[in-house]
């Protein structure tokens, strides 16, 4: 069994700091779910770190859980096709319907209250009566389909294991393939806001800012036998297969947090209503920190450190140190306009170490990031 990495003590302190410097950031909302081949079903309520056996779910293939119109509303599909429905948050399921196939992947509820099952070899079934009958909404061309999600500006997305991104801007009717990563083990794409992200079996994690158009790989775990993407409303959760769990703020940085420590996780999902329109999402990013390159720093000379704004703003940025100090400061500067724009700066009297980099707006968005010096 893969063994992954231990967490560094450096990461501890960090995640701690980053936990107070940002701790005007809403508190995880989700309920995740670990869905199990054993049939068991566990759950996590605060961000993956602890796990607690839940119950017992119909089927050993679970491969999605959704919630509809609230918390306790949850669906359950199985790789055979079976569907199920929680009427009280996962304590009890019924058998409600099925799709007529063997090789289904995911499903996801469309605000309508429609439900939709995408399998392996691309058909797409929509149920509109809670699952109890699904007939063909579509056929997506390819072979290799394994997820699907809601995205912003109430689109869809479905990846191929071969890293192929489809988009339908009507509810799932037409799909057209909008960009691609160039791999051949995607096992997983998720929404965060209005950001898109994609997992690889070996860690590797991409990200689009532009609706699944152009995709960069922005992060990495260590770890082989990745399985599934979710969040819980304020930070990424990836699961491995063994059952560790990682998060990310912004799929550049991940911590092991977790571990639901049973064989084998086949799916995560979270209860966070879909059919409310919860998750609706009208505008790109308004303030993120990206990856700092040079990154680590080794040697004399600075860094750049580069973010997106969605209009003109004034920004500063400052440097922590694992146990939460203020090290350095740069004055605010003033950026003109929307898009990418970067700090150059070297901060002076710096020791080798790890740290904290925050951005925060004179409007009060706030944005952090990890960067590393080696003297």
């Amino acid at each position: 069994m893969n063994r992954l990495p231990r967490l560094r003590r450096a990461d501890c302190f960090l995640g701690a700091a980053a936990a107070l410097l940002l701790s005007a950031a809403p508190l995880p909302a989700a309920t995740l779910f670990g869905l199990l081949n054993t049939g068991e079903l566990y759950h996590s309520t605060n961000g993956g770190v602890t796990w607690t056996a839940f119950g017992s779910i119909p089927v050993h293939d679970a491969v999605g859980l959704a919630a509809g119109t609230s918390t306790s509303d949850l669906y359950l599909l199985s790789r055979s096709g079976s569907v199920y429905h929680s009427v009280n948050g996962g304590s009890a399921w019924t058998a409600v319907g099925a799709i007529a196939a063997s090789d289904a992947v995911a499903l996801t509820l469309r605000p309508d209250g429609g439900i939709m099952a995408l399998t392996r070899t691309g058909t797409l079934y929509l149920s509109t009566n809670l699952g109890v009958s699904f007939t063909g909404l579509a056929a997506l061309t390819g072979s290799n389909w394994i997820s699907l999600t809601r995205g912003p500006l109430g689109r869809y997305y479905a990846l191929t294991e071969t890293g192929e991104v489809a988009e339908s801007q009507d509810d799932g009717v037409t799909w057209t393939t909008v960009g691609a990563v160039t791999v051949s083990n995607a096992v997983s794409m998720h929404r965060k806001g209005a950001e898109l992200y994609m997992l690889m079996s070996t860690g590797e994690v991409a990200r689009s800012l532009n609706y699944g158009q152009t995709w960069v790989t922005v992060g990495a775990m260590t770890a082989s036998g990745m399985r599934a993407l979710v969040d819980d409303g304020t930070q990424l959760i990836a699961a491995a297969e063994t059952g560790e769990i990682a998060t990310s703020s912004n799929g550049v940085t991940w911590t092991w947090v977790g571990a639901i420590n049973q064989l084998s996780v086949m799916a995560l999902g979270k209860d966070t209503p879909l059919v409310t329109g919860v998750e609706g999402e009208s505008s790109p990013p308004r303030f993120v920190a990206r990856a700092p390159y040079p990154n680590p720093r080794v040697g004399a000379g600075g860094a750049t450190f580069p973010f997106t704004s969605s209009g003109p703003d004034h920004v500063r940025i400052e440097l922590f140190g694992v146990d939460g100090r203020l090290l350095a400061r740069r004055t605010g500067e003033s950026f003109a306009g929307s898009g990418a724009h970067e700090f150059h700066w070297e901060p002076a009297g710096l020791p080798s170490g790890t740290y904290l980099v925050r951005l925060t707006t004179t409007s009060g968005r706030t944005a952090a990031t990890k960067w590393t010096l080696a003297r």
